[in-house]
């Protein structure tokens, strides 16, 4: 069921083109900044304030998604929780504005991508000058760690802790981007993305330069407190690079900074690279539906 849902999501998400220009929700603002100003609020502590304004939220909604799973056939479920996922996935649909930021990389108008990349892809303080190569960095970086954080990381917590998980997932990075918490004090959100960027690490090595890809991936395995975004760049960098294990993953960006193709075709390869880790992700996910299925229906009648 949890695969039919994903699927008719990304089927209505791809042909309807339901995008947002912000990665913030008004709704979680609004839900938000209800409780601020309050003095009690700040007696709870951090951890308490979490689990009023996040965890909470997310069992109950998510418990009343489950609730209504049997009403109908399953109907009012499905369609909801469709509209759900629309609504999330909705925010990391930018893949137009990294296309445009390519497309004024391969026409050598460096002031064009930088200024799409300002506009659309939330890319912190760029200091443009000449330094191609800089800001070329940072746009790569923030896009796979957007990719991972809007996309992957809502569909694996659905699959696996259905409604709720996905709720959990969501409203933590909402409220990670409103407190604005330092990473040592954000713990919650570090926890719920270290599987997630792990898997999807070893899926760019899969579907990239395998030999490359994966001793960085293996590096980063275990370092329980490194970034997601950290482990994503350096695995999906040297899972597009070619060079031999002497050149680091910088120096294909570094190239960057002498020829504005070699970036342009970079952001193609990193593209193309997201592609196909989420085909393999539905693959996996199609298997496992299937093979649960059938073992599901084995066990049933051989208990007739």
């Amino acid at each position: 069921m949890k695969f039919l849902i994903l699927f008719i999501t990304l089927v209505l998400q791809h042909y309807r083109g339901i995008n947002r220009s912000t990665t913030t929700s008004r709704s979680f603002s609004k839900w938000f900044y209800l409780f601020q100003g309050r003095p009690w609020l700040q007696k709870l502590g951090r951890t308490g304030r979490y689990i009023l304004i996040v965890f909470i939220p997310s069992i109950v909604i998510g418990g009343c998604f489950i609730i209504i799973e049997d009403q109908l056939l399953g109907l009012p479920a499905i369609i909801l929780e469709v509209a759900l996922l629309l609504y999330v996935l909705s925010h990391a649909d930018f893949e137009r504005h990294v296309t445009q930021y390519r497309k004024d990389l391969e026409n050598g108008d460096v002031q064009g991508a930088y200024r799409c990349a300002e506009q659309y892809l939330s890319i912190p303080e760029i200091e443009l000058s000449d330094e191609l190569a800089k800001m070329h960095d940072q746009v790569c970086h923030t896009i796979l760690h957007r990719w991972f954080e809007f996309f992957f990381l809502m569909i694996f917590w659905f699959l696996v802790l259905g409604v709720p998980g996905v709720l959990l997932a969501w409203f933590s990075l909402q409220y990670s981007q409103l407190v604005h918490c330092e990473e040592k004090a954000w713990r919650p959100m570090h926890w719920l993305s270290w599987i997630p960027a792990r898997l999807l690490g070893l899926t760019f090595a899969l579907t990239g330069n395998f030999v490359q890809g994966v001793v960085i991936w293996k590096q980063t395995l275990w370092k329980g407190r490194a970034p997601a975004d950290i482990v994503l760049y350096k695995v999906a960098l040297a899972s597009l690079s070619g060079k031999n294990d002497k050149e680091s993953c910088m120096d294909a960006m570094t190239n960057a900074e002498a020829n504005t193709k070699v970036a342009c075709d970079q952001m193609l390869e990193l593209q193309m690279l997201h592609r196909r880790s989420a085909i393999v992700w539905l693959v996996i996910i199609a298997l496992i539906t299937i093979v649960g299925g059938t073992l599901f229906k084995v066990s049933y009648l051989s208990g007739l």
